[in-house]
C-alpha cells in the first residue's frame, strides 16, 4: 500500500465516462470558470487534472454533471487539498465540503446499495 493510500478515508472509483466537471475558486467571481477531466471520485473528494498549479487550502465550487440519466448537475463545495505534477500534467485531489450545496446528494450516491 502507497504512502497517499494509507490517509485516504473513502475507497477512490474510475470517474464514469461522461462525467464533467466545471470548477471555480469560491472567492474567484472574476474568473472564468474551468472544465476539467475529473480522474476519480470518492465520497468525500475528487481527482482531477488541471492545466496549471492551484494553491492547496484554495476554496473551490463545482458544477458535476452525471452522465446516468436523472442524475443532472450538483452544485458543490470544496477545498484543493493537494496539487502537483507528476510527469508533468498537473493534477489536483478536492476535498469536498458535504454540508454545503448538494453535498448530501453526492454523498447518497456513495451509500451501500447504490451504484457509484
Amino acid at each position: 500500500m502507497g504512502a497517499s493510500d494509507e490517509h485516504r478515508q473513502h475507497p477512490r472509483h474510475d470517474a464514469p465516462g461522461g462525467v464533467t466537471l466545471i470548477l471555480r475558486p469560491e472567492r474567484g467571481d472574476d474568473q472564468e470558470p474551468l472544465e476539467l477531466l475529473c480522474r476519480d471520485l470518492s465520497r468525500t473528494g475528487l481527482g482531477v487534472r488541471f492545466p496549471h498549479s492551484i494553491p492547496p487550502d484554495t476554496d473551490v465550487e463545482l458544477w458535476v454533471h452525471l452522465p446516468e440519466p436523472g442524475a443532472g448537475t450538483l452544485h458543490l463545495f470544496g477545498t484543493v487539498a493537494w496539487c502537483a505534477a507528476p510527469l508533468g500534467q498537473w493534477r489536483a485531489g478536492i476535498a469536498l465540503n458535504l454540508e454545503r450545496g448538494d453535498g448530501a446528494g453526492w454523498e447518497a450516491r456513495f451509500a451501500p446499495g447504490v451504484a457509484s
